[in-house]
């Protein structure tokens, strides 16, 4: 496999917060997108920037940027991340993910 080559599947993931009848904040599938995603490794001084503003990036992705829909998770390996930030990088866009403790069985109304 080529270094610069898709080696990674991911789905991006677009979820709303709603409560329900207990006012308990629950997420809300609205729709997936599944992409063949390129991982990064995450440079040290991504990762020390990232540290100095409250969060440490786990995962570096890198896609066509044409694919990404503003998506603000993505689950990958059966861990869901949230998008920290973008980097639009000429034809590509890097997405920086933080993983949270959501499991899919979280979200009502997933398929």
């Amino acid at each position: 496999m080529f270094p610069s080559s898709p080696n990674l599947k991911i789905v991006l993931l677009r979820l709303e917060s709603t409560r329900d009848y207990l006012g308990n904040n629950k997420l809300k599938f609205i729709s997936k997108k599944s992409l063949i995603a390129m991982r990064r490794s995450v440079t040290s001084k991504e990762y020390y920037e990232s540290k100095k503003h409250e969060y440490i990036v786990d995962l570096s992705v890198q896609i066509q940027s044409f694919l990404y829909d503003g998506s603000k998770h993505a689950l990958v390996d059966g861990t869901i991340y949230n998008i920290e930030r973008t980097y639009l990088a000429g034809q590509f866009i890097e997405l920086y993910l933080v993983e949270t403790q959501l499991k899919v069985d979280d979200i009502d109304d997933y398929t």
